[in-house]
């Protein structure tokens, strides 16, 4: 994980970071830490596009204080951990406007720092789990990251799920209005009776058929072209 450090006063920073480090550490998870003892230089890479997954900032500091830099650093990245650490307690219904996740007084740092990064962790691996889906029947239950379904197709009773990369397809005894079901939220579209299609692989749509990424073409209802195109739109737009 990429994380930023900002606080005037570098003896702090570099506590902070040190004991930042040791508790990924302990986690077995690895970590890239950038200090800022300058507000306004840690703003100037913002806009220059550099994002990190977290960020520690101070609120007294020169130049730009910590809750206007916690404003503008949610509104150019809404995904950021922001973690306020300060001795101003005072400040803390004041920073909600910046969503931080946490506000640390500076007093309570070491007792409170590795139950903060153990809620981050646990907060990361439960977003991790939404990329994946499951399916059930009778005899058997299969997981698959959604990213890497390309499209299904069904046959009699089965359906075959066609997965990127090098990893073969798989087919699973499975009814494809059900399928449909749990696929349609995480952006599949129905083009035919037989095929559901992730439209992340989708190039172009034409008359009688789906051009994938890959050039393959699979085959459109003509009767579905046109909710086709509106889902497809709603997609991408």
């Amino acid at each position: 994980m990429k994380i930023a450090i900002c606080d005037d006063e570098y003896i702090t920073a570099e506590y902070y970071y040190e004991q930042i480090e040791r508790i990924f550490k302990e986690y077995s998870t690895e970590c890239e830490i950038e200090l800022f003892t300058d507000s306004g230089k840690l703003l100037s890479s913002l806009y220059e596009g550099k994002r990190w997954d977290i960020c520690f900032l101070d609120i007294d500091m020169p130049l730009i204080d910590g809750l206007s830099l916690g404003q503008k650093l949610r509104e150019l990245d809404m995904d950021c951990y922001l973690i306020y650490v300060s001795i101003h307690r005072e400040c803390v219904y004041e920073s909600f406007k910046a969503r931080p996740f946490r506000f640390i007084p500076k007093d309570e740092f070491q007792s409170e720092i590795s139950g903060c990064i153990a809620d981050i962790l646990a907060d990361c691996h439960a977003e991790s789990e939404q990329d994946y889906v499951t399916f059930e029947n009778r005899t058997s239950m299969y997981r698959f990251r959604i990213d890497d379904i390309i499209y299904v197709q069904s046959i009699d009773k089965y359906v075959t799920l066609f997965l990127s990369g090098d990893q073969q397809s798989e087919a699973i005894r499975f009814k494809m209005s059900d399928m449909e079901k749990q696929l349609h939220p995480y952006g599949f579209i129905r083009i035919h009776k037989s095929y559901l299609v992730n439209y992340r692989y989708i190039k172009n749509i034409q008359t009688t058929c789906v051009v994938l990424d890959s050039k393959k073409q699979l085959p459109v209802s003509r009767y579905r072209l046109d909710d086709i195109k509106v889902e497809f739109r709603r997609l991408t737009l």
